[in-house]
């Protein structure tokens, strides 16, 4: 195989699963090198394994005092879905930062990059963050249900303050925006230190950040929503602000939304639903949000319905959670080019809890770090836990 020209290689490596890729690696030097080195094959491979298997969603949440996750799979098809059982995480909190080109940022009793495709993981040092370290500086265990709860709502909110970018070339960076009324500041971190950019932006209106609304990662760019619709922007690379000053109209205090991306059009995008309708707006000329869509809402059983969430929007799929007052969380996916709603599965620890929804999609993107080494210095707890949350996502 050591002459074969590289396009016919990956046309083989290609049709592997991440196991058999795995195995491979271990046959060859050449081989080993290619894949592990080449960001081609790294992007190229994830690519093609992503349109395969689709997208899958983990759940992050607190029920009858355990902290558990649930990773939901779905396809943009709408037509192949199953639903994994919660992780064994009782008393040992765990928390998701942030998820991008394949790998978590995750918090369980420390702060970890994690890749759930190859299930490498490294530790990283949040103490000197001046977000974070107030956050989890304390003992993360939970000792009740009610406990749990409390923290996890205090914790939420500052959690969204969270963005994480990944580069298959350049690696990946987490950047902590600081608000102080009008004036913002960014705090950077490469996994190693943390350190205050120089950059500061200051607004003309008085707007707070939307609550519980996580940043979008768009075009090189991180993006956290106000509260009347404007735009705090921030490239990690050049370390370059802007301000957006785009004006939105949230709606009556039964309206959910989200903040997100259309992956299809290249566009920031605001989900707007009431229990009637669902509605879809999209960024123009960074100044005006235009409705290009309106959507039905729709239930499986109306009389039953407790409450309902929008989860996620990319331009392919919309995917809507219903709590049932018989304790059960209904996953329901629109699928936006066939204008059809399918039910996706359900779960009884969605209806039960509180958490965060993060959309993983699988890549080959590596985390670097002497495996060793990690091993050796983490707790085993925290190794099966970390082992519990990556293995959600194996469909093999």
């Amino acid at each position: 195989m050591n002459d074969l020209p590289f396009h016919l290689l990956d046309n083989i490596l290609f049709r592997l699963d991440p196991k058999s890729l795995g195995i491979m690696r271990c046959t060859n030097r050449s081989i080993n090198s290619h894949i592990s080195n080449d960001p081609n094959f790294v992007s190229g491979y994830s690519s093609e394994y992503s349109s395969r298997v689709g997208s899958s969603l983990f759940h992050v949440g607190i029920s009858l005092g355990d902290n558990f996750i649930i990773c939901h799979h779905f396809s943009y098809s709408c037509d192949s879905t199953s639903v994994k059982e919660r992780s064994v995480l009782e008393f040992l909190s765990c928390y998701i930062l942030g998820s991008c080109s394949g790998l978590l940022l995750l918090f369980i009793d420390g702060l970890f990059l994690a890749n759930p495709l190859t299930k490498r993981f490294r530790p990283l040092n949040h103490s000197g963050s001046k977000l974070l370290s107030p956050i989890f500086g304390r003992n993360s265990q939970i000792t009740s249900r009610d406990d749990g709860i409390e923290d996890y709502k205090a914790r939420k909110e500052r959690r969204m303050r969270v963005g994480f970018v990944v580069s298959p070339t350049k690696g990946f960076k987490i950047v902590c925006i600081l608000e102080m009324e009008t004036v913002y500041g960014f705090e950077i971190s490469d996994g190693d230190s943390w350190r205050l950019s120089e950059t500061t932006i200051t607004t003309s209106s008085k707007s707070l950040l939307t609550t519980w609304m996580k940043p979008v990662y768009l075009d090189g760019t991180l993006h956290w929503l106000r509260n009347d619709g404007s735009i705090i922007a921030f490239d990690p690379e050049t370390e370059q602000a802007r301000f957006v000053p785009s004006v939105f109209h949230r709606g009556g205090p039964g309206t959910k939304l989200i903040f997100t991306e259309d992956s299809k059009k290249n566009r920031l995008t605001l989900i707007s639903g009431t229990k009637e309708t669902i509605s879809v707006y999209t960024l123009v000329n960074n100044s005006k949000w235009d409705l290009t869509r309106q959507i039905a809402n729709v239930y499986v059983n109306e009389i039953d319905l407790l409450c309902w969430q929008l989860i996620v929007c990319d331009g392919k799929c919309l995917v809507v959670v219903e709590n049932t007052h018989s304790g059960y969380g209904v996953v329901h996916v629109y699928d936006l080019e066939a204008n059809s709603w399918k039910v996706s599965g359900s779960n009884e620890f969605m209806g039960m809890s509180i958490g965060d929804f993060y959309k993983f999609t699988p890549s080959l993107v590596f985390v670097e770090g002497d495996e060793q080494e990690i091993i050796a210095s983490t707790e085993k707890r925290i190794i099966s836990a970390l082992t519990a949350v990556m293995g959600l996502t194996d469909r093999t």
